[in-house]
């Protein structure tokens, strides 16, 4: 008995044993696994999961290559028994290749530090992600409720979620997000009360574009048609009438085309070698200005190709989204023509005031040849946007009302900065939109050419209060401000990010033919990432030139190497316009100062010159209606200057480049 009790012991002991030596011969031979995503979204990103199977972490690095295109090498560390995620972004170009092939293979070749040095390899065939989420009903009949109740099917067997956005024009209407189950499912919108004003029971047509977060990231857009639904009236009993003479019916009139002003013709926008958005695309994004003419507006950096279904690039961007001021509609009605019809576009109009300038230097009744025309390029239409700011005095104490209540103002602004070309190291004059609506009743919607300072004149960011002689502007004299640009002595000296700001320090007003002052305001515009720096040493008697910040980090000698120039050394040199340069022009501030306003009568409203003199209460050909209303608190009381957007980057991850 106890022979055969050691008998089974011993035997026991073995089959464990050879169980531990076959599970540690295991371990040793895959302590790591490699698992990869098998499509890739508009976000353009390559998802693999790393799975440490070791009783101690993992670390090592893998290599992945694409057959269309792009190569990334990751490094990871991981927890005994557990999984990391890793990802790769690609580049832009490398996302087009591979959408148009729509599928390729992904080669993950790697090396292994922990818990011992080996190697591993991973092939897999990824596909271009497939929308999950579609609208299943096109057609939608909206009532005194304003409501859009979107009717959308969820394919994928996780669920699905997104944003949703109803466009029209290229702009934001209303957005809503969505999580569905597999399915059909409903997104409620509810239509802004001007739009829902503007909708006919003819219907028009409007864009809802959906972008998925799961269980893929991409964008797409369908066409819909929204109609206002007919008021229902109680029927009343039809008298017999006698019978009489049918008239002929009269011809209903048609709308007379409308016009396209030179900034929508011969200013806007077409692709480069790096963008993937077509000129036609852009074109739609319009909007009909005071003269009833189209003309560009904003629009997002990407948007979905309609032939397609992907996501392209317009390679540049406008600032913020004016969808998300909180007087977006308000400034927009203002802009729109007088004969609006229902459907029509409105929104901020890009080049008008060059296209108003263009009239007053023509006018024939008043000599205006002195003055020089003035048209600037599509890209450098920059939109800000701030909402409920609360208003500091020169003291920096806060304004209130009679009642104590905080003083607050919605701004939303356009500004044309261009921070790519020579053209603002002589020109000072820039085209802006500037409003704002305060709760003590203030309001002010002026636009005009704002002045910079002085024409053929800059300031140096090394030597701020040293004016810098350029040539070649014929514009007017400034009333104040400066353009600080930053000089290629200064930054090759100092290459930092305060050495590369760009500041634009305005100061406009509108004002009477003798002089007095209706409106007064001083904003300020910073760049913090231009893709030009003056050249004093490569200019001439007649030319300004300008340089490279991108070009800094391959010298010789003395190469950039911190701050946007970290890393730039690694790659071969490539062309300032490339979207992998750090200097694009869309890591902007903006300084809101003074806004000080006098009454110019009952009706708020006087029309001024392109420059914002000569205002008078006649609208006169080449004037520009002006809206300014003093409230109780701000009028003349001096305001505290304050920062906004210290972090924003309208260029990240987006195929923006300059010149933007």
């Amino acid at each position: 008995m106890q022979k055969a009790l050691l008998l089974a012991c011993a035997m026991t002991l073995v089959i464990v044993s050879a169980t531990v030596v076959a599970a540690d011969q295991a371990e040793a031979a895959t302590p790591q696994s490699v698992a990869v995503e098998s499509t890739i979204g508009t976000d353009r990103v390559v998802t693999l999961t790393v799975t440490c199977n070791a009783s101690s972490s993992c670390a090592g690095s893998l290599t992945l290559k694409l057959s269309t295109g792009g190569t990334k090498t990751l490094s990871y560390s991981i927890a005994k028994r557990a999984s990391k995620t890793l990802n790769w972004t690609l580049t832009q170009k490398d996302y087009t290749n591979f959408t148009t092939k729509r599928t390729a293979i992904l080669t993950a070749s790697g090396k292994t530090t922990k818990p011992s040095k080996t190697t591993l390899s991973k092939t897999a065939t990824l596909k271009v992600a497939s929308a999950k989420l579609a609208l299943s009903t096109k057609t939608y009949a909206v009532g005194t409720g304003r409501s859009v109740p979107l009717a959308v099917q969820c394919s994928s067997s996780s669920g699905c979620a997104a944003k949703v956005d109803l466009r029209l024009a290229g702009n934001t209407v209303t957005k809503a997000t969505v999580k569905a189950a597999k399915g059909k499912a409903t997104v409620k919108l509810t239509l802004p009360a001007a739009s829902y004003n503007k909708l006919t029971t003819a219907g028009a047509k409007y864009t809802v574009v959906i972008s998925e977060s799961k269980p893929d990231a991409i964008s797409h857009s369908t066409s819909v048609t929204l109609r206002k639904t007919k008021p229902v009236s109680t029927p009343t009993p039809t008298p017999t009438a006698t019978p009489k003479p049918t008239a002929t019916p009269t011809a209903t009139p048609t709308a007379t085309p409308r016009a396209l002003s030179k900034a929508y013709t011969q200013r806007n926008w077409t692709p480069t070698a790096y963008d993937t958005c077509s000129a036609e695309l852009h074109a739609s994004y319009r909007v009909l200005g005071p003269d009833g003419k189209y003309y560009p507006t904003w629009h997002p950096a990407t948007a979905t190709d309609p032939t397609t279904g992907l996501t392209c690039t317009f390679g540049h961007e406008h600032g913020a989204d004016p969808a998300n001021s909180d007087i977006a509609e308000w400034v927009a009605e203002r802009y729109a023509p007088a004969d609006l019809m229902r459907g029509e576009p409105t929104g901020l109009p890009f080049g008008y005031v060059s296209e108003v300038l263009d009239s007053y230097i023509q006018d024939g009744e008043h000599d205006h040849s002195t003055m020089s025309m003035r048209h600037e390029d599509n890209g450098g239409h920059k939109v800000f946007v701030a909402n409920n700011v609360k208003m500091l005095d020169a003291d920096n104490d806060w304004l209130k009302l009679a009642d104590g209540t905080q003083l607050e103002c919605d701004y939303l602004i356009k500004q044309h900065q261009g921070s790519h070309s020579p053209d603002a190291t002589s020109n000072n004059a820039h085209e802006t939109l500037f409003a704002s609506r305060c709760n003590d009743g203030t309001e002010i919607i002026t636009t005009m050419f704002s002045r910079f300072g002085n024409p053929n004149e800059i300031f140096s960011t090394c030597a701020t209060n040293t004016a810098i002689a350029t040539v070649g502007s014929t514009l007017p004299e400034g009333d104040g401000g400066r353009r600080i640009i930053p000089t290629l002595d200064c930054v090759e000296e100092n290459p930092t990010d305060w050495s590369l700001y760009e500041l634009w320090e305005g100061a406009s007003k509108v004002e009477t033919t003798d002089g007095q002052v209706l409106a007064s305001f001083d904003p300020w515009y910073g760049v913090r990432n231009p893709s030009r720096m003056y050249d004093a040493m490569a200019s001439t008697s007649t030319t300004n030139a300008v340089s490279r910040p991108l070009a800094l980090a391959w010298l010789a000698t003395g190469a950039a190497t911190d701050y946007f120039w970290a890393g730039l050394s690694a790659f071969d040199p490539f062309d300032y316009q490339d979207p992998r340069s750090p200097f694009d022009g869309a890591q902007r501030d903006f300084y809101l100062g003074d806004l000080k306003l006098t009454s110019p009568g009952a009706t708020d409203v006087v029309y001024s010159d392109p420059y914002g003199g000569g205002a008078n209460s006649t609208e006169t050909t080449g004037s520009i209606k002006q809206l300014i209303k003093p409230g109780s608190v701000l009028g003349t009381v001096s305001l505290a200057r304050q920062k906004f957007d210290s972090k924003a980057d309208y260029g990240k991850n987006n195929g923006v480049h300059a010149p933007n």
